[in-house]
């Protein structure tokens, strides 16, 4: 009896152990635990003046840092701030992708403290999520959120979080509810409220290594930014519309595939999600704030609407925009792109009915969440060609 009695107890002390180490930690021990291994990015030019600066994370105790490989880009030095007061400059890198946008910093540490990566491909919608980072300098800011979207870019996966996000933030760490890294935090709506990206964490594993094996020196220097028209001289203009391009009032990029609107995939697809959220709501002046540097080209022309299309938004998806006439109302936003039906579940969940409209298949979610409907045209060999989003009646 006595020998049954301890078993039970050891059985419930195991139990115990199991639950408390899969149990939720707030924010606050997120931050105790994990904070002092979030830091500071500081790019340097030649005279050691600072030019940008980000967030990274440390991930081995001789100093390997993953960050976003815009922070670093262009920089002659790179100055690590550590929460403890340490500082460290560098120009190693150990690797870097400049399609995900991430970068391996190496720093020559010793037993630095290090953040508990965790499994980005378990991570879903709806589950919560803690950013820490250090935006405009300020060390180990934290907000909170949940992953409001698994979204698909043409090579990889990106995380939609509604955990708010500033300047100077890119490059920091996006935490599960259990203290781990799920993602790095890369981008931002400017003009959306708390929608974020992350770049999931599991693209960053097979990089991280305390080997350096590349420079700052070697690095292709960042795009020189394309100048902007300003408002006024883009409409004030007794001009009409042509059918063809619109070059009178619009910029030059996305003609080709060599000049995209954007080279990064996940600027693509913020500024898709940010015209997705103006359906019903945005003019045609709005959408011509919003891609002001891209040529627009009229594809079609009715009494009732106008379409116009972005040819190459990125290298390998294009944009297709709907306006109804008199007021020039968007009413449809198409995202014109080659995925796998995978893909687009993924992305969008499972949760569509097939039809076929004109011999063509459809995919159709019905309405959505956010009051537009959304369907997925599929072409003959079942690849999705398009994914629209429409104003619900």
């Amino acid at each position: 009896m006595k020998s049954f009695l301890v078993l039970v107890i050891l059985l419930l002390l195991s139990v115990g152990s199991v639950w408390a180490q899969n149990a939720n930690k707030s924010p606050g021990a997120i931050a105790r635990e994990q904070g002092q291994a979030v830091v500071i990015v500081e790019a340097l030019d030649d005279r050691g003046s600072v030019i940008g600066q980000g967030s990274g994370f440390i991930v081995t105790a001789n100093g390997a840092i993953v960050t976003n490989l815009h922070v670093v880009q262009g920089a002659a030095t790179l100055r690590i701030k550590l929460p403890s007061g340490d500082v460290y400059k560098t120009t190693d890198l150990v690797d870097v992708d400049d399609v995900k946008d991430i970068a391996i910093i190496k720093i020559k540490g010793f037993k630095l403290p290090t953040v508990t990566l965790g499994d980005s491909d378990k991570a879903e919608t709806g589950d919560s999520v803690v950013a820490i980072s250090s935006p405009e300098g300020l060390v180990n800011s934290l907000t909170t959120g949940v992953i409001s979207g698994v979204r698909r870019l043409e090579t990889h996966r990106v995380f939609q979080i509604t955990a708010p996000i500033s300047r100077g933030s890119s490059g920091g760490a996006l935490f599960n509810s259990n203290g781990e890294v799920i993602g790095v935090v890369t981008s931002l709506l400017k003009s959306g409220q708390n929608i974020n990206f992350a770049v999931p964490i599991n693209y960053a594993r097979g990089m991280i290594s305390d080997q350096a094996t590349t420079s700052l020196a070697k690095l292709q220097p960042l795009p020189k930014p394309e100048p902007e028209n300003k408002t006024e001289d883009i409409y004030n203009t007794d001009q009409p519309i042509q059918s063809q391009i619109v070059t009178a009032t619009r910029g030059k990029l996305g003609l080709t595939e060599q000049e995209p609107v954007f080279v990064r995939p996940d600027e693509a697809l913020a500024l898709f999600y940010r015209l997705v959220a103006g359906i019903g709501l945005y003019n045609f002046k709005e959408v011509g704030d919003q891609t002001r540097t891209a040529a627009l080209v009229k594809t079609s022309d009715s009494d009732e609407a106008e379409e116009f299309t972005i040819k190459y938004l990125s290298f390998r998806s294009g944009l297709a925009m709907n306006f109804a006439k008199p007021d020039r109302l968007l009413t449809s936003v198409e995202l014109l792109v080659t995925w796998s039906v995978e893909d687009l579940k993924n992305t969008f969940g499972d949760k569509f009915k097939k039809r076929t409209v004109n011999k063509q298949q459809i995919l159709d979610f019905g309405k959505l969440p956010g009051g537009q409907n959304l369907t997925a045209t599929m072409d003959g060999n079942g690849n999705v060609r398009s994914v629209k989003f429409t104003k619900a009646k």
